[in-house]
């Protein structure tokens, strides 16, 4: 049988989405029964106990379609983001906003730019509409180049992908960056602002998106509450666009494409300032204990403003499987000469320092 001609073309340029190693299968290589999964840049901390105690309420309603509009999600949206109802979109995680976005405004007579390594998910959405893209690369501390970027825009431009902090490096975009940015990017090209990890940040030079978004020009923001809100299971990721990009995803996401359960813990999620601010004080505690733990080993990493941290080491894959049998579960990446490691709590962080240490001396970097 020849599927070939089952498909369309532009699957032949893909991969899948390859995930992070599961905790059972590091048990059958690991020496020992302690697993740390730190590869897939979640939370360690559940969700707040108001998300918990509404998600379990709504288990009772579950006979029911869940409201195909999120209204009530988005009002809460609105109002602790101060945006217009009508500019506010819900999906099953941003990985499902930038998919819609590409649907409703890519085709093949595109061109889409963003900065590389950075989300794997910009690559997927430019190629499965069949759109060019080009991958800039990262400035030296691995920053989003803003200036190469506009140099690689072209009037085929019609979408550019800005990650801060960036996933996998941890750097950020100043404001002033984003400043000259948007006053020199083409009023035909749309910017995508990914955010997922922007709770982490307590820069005050990190830019300050808000600033640039009227609701009127080609300005996307996308949020998660799939990180520090402790939601990466539940899958609802939420974005501010003018009201004919929201229009246009309408069109083109599924019915209820975000269930009952996740929607009603979102809602509960909002307004926690206190917990938030607990949550990012130890998350950078912890990369700060990480940080100077590869100081002392002499490994060069990122500065990072998330909840992970890029660290440069010898024999990247090497390093990778060395530490999964320590128990610790990294992320490897097939360029970079890295490892991404996940901040967690404070016991995955003695582990993982344990672990590195265990594996590198002074000499031996």
């Amino acid at each position: 049988m020849n599927w070939t001609n089952f498909f369309k073309p532009e699957l032949d340029a893909m991969t899948p989405y390859q995930p992070g190693l599961r905790e059972e299968q590091i048990l059958e290589i690991a020496e020992t029964k302690t697993i740390h999964k730190l590869s897939s840049n979640e939370s360690p901390f559940p969700p707040f106990p108001a998300a918990l105690g509404a998600m379990q309420e709504s288990l009772r309603g579950l006979n029911e379609y869940c409201d195909g509009s999120c209204h009530e999600l988005k009002q809460g949206l609105a109002g602790e983001h101060q945006i217009p109802f009508e500019q506010i979109m819900v999906g099953n995680g941003t990985n499902e906003l930038l998919m819609l976005l590409a649907k409703a405004c890519l085709s093949p007579e595109s061109h889409v730019v963003y900065c590389w390594p950075s989300f794997i998910v910009y690559r997927m959405a430019a190629q499965i509409t069949g759109a060019k893209y080009d991958e800039v690369s990262l400035t030296n501390d691995g920053r989003f180049d803003l200036k190469a970027l506009l140099a690689a825009i072209t009037p085929e431009t019609k979408m550019v992908f800005l990650c801060s902090p960036n996933n996998p490096t941890g750097g950020i975009i100043t404001h002033e960056e984003l400043e000259l940015f948007m006053n020199e990017v083409p009023r035909h090209v749309m910017v995508v602002l990914d955010l997922a990890y922007n709770e982490y940040v307590s820069a005050p030079q990190h830019m300050m998106p808000l600033s640039f978004y009227d609701g009127k020009k080609p300005v996307v923001i996308l949020h998660t509450f799939s990180k520090i809100y402790g939601l990466a299971g539940a899958r609802v990721g939420y974005g501010f666009a003018p009201e004919p990009v929201i229009e246009a995803i309408d069109k083109v996401r599924e019915p209820f494409n975000v269930n009952s359960v996740a929607q009603a813990g979102a809602l509960a999620s909002l307004g926690q300032v206190e917990e938030l601010e607990r949550r990012r004080a130890i998350n950078a505690e912890q990369r700060a204990r990480l940080c100077k733990a590869f100081d002392s080993l002499g490994l060069r990493y990122y500065e990072s403003h998330a909840n992970f941290v890029w660290v440069f080491v010898p024999e990247s894959q090497q390093t990778f499987e060395q530490l999964l049998k320590k128990g610790v579960i990294v992320r490897p990446f097939a360029f970079g000469g890295g490892l991404r490691v996940g901040v967690g709590n404070e016991e995955n962080t003695l582990a993982t320092i344990t672990a590195f240490e265990q594996l590198f001396s002074r000499q031996e970097c």
